[in-house]
């Protein structure tokens, strides 16, 4: 199933789930977020809160108000995004040449001194 519950926001005094942090996953990716529960929380014992269960109020007449099928659409949308981010490169204006592309210099690691190995003394009769 692509849904499933990340982790669950208990009231500590009732023992009450009140939220649910759900994630929503297809091969181009993933959407997540906080489902909050409405109020009264209902009945069901903590122990009883199974996944399962879970999903069912995420998935359910008053839970998410997006489909599975709003979900593929919006992630396939924010993948086509980056892959489209990810073609662009910046050019520089030449005054009477084609532009030329700015190819980004990396910056070169700056290496911490490494502290100098401690002399080990040589053990003799007296210091053995």
């Amino acid at each position: 199933m692509p849904y499933a519950i990340k982790q669950m926001i208990v009231c500590e005094s009732s023992k009450k789930v009140v939220a649910l942090d759900w994630i929503y996953q297809n091969a181009d990716g993933y959407i997540s977020n906080q489902f909050k529960l409405p109020e009264p929380y209902g009945e069901v014992p903590l122990e009883l809160c199974t996944e399962e269960l879970m999903l069912k109020w995420l998935t359910g007449g008053n839970g998410l108000q997006n489909t599975s099928e709003e979900f593929d659409a919006a992630i396939a949308q924010r993948k086509q995004q980056v892959e489209f981010e990810s073609s662009l490169a910046a050019y520089e204006a030449q005054p009477k040449s084609a532009p030329t592309k700015i190819v980004p210099v990396e910056p070169e690691p700056i290496l911490e001194p490494q502290p100098e190995p401690e002399e080990v003394a040589e053990a003799t009769p007296e210091t053995k």
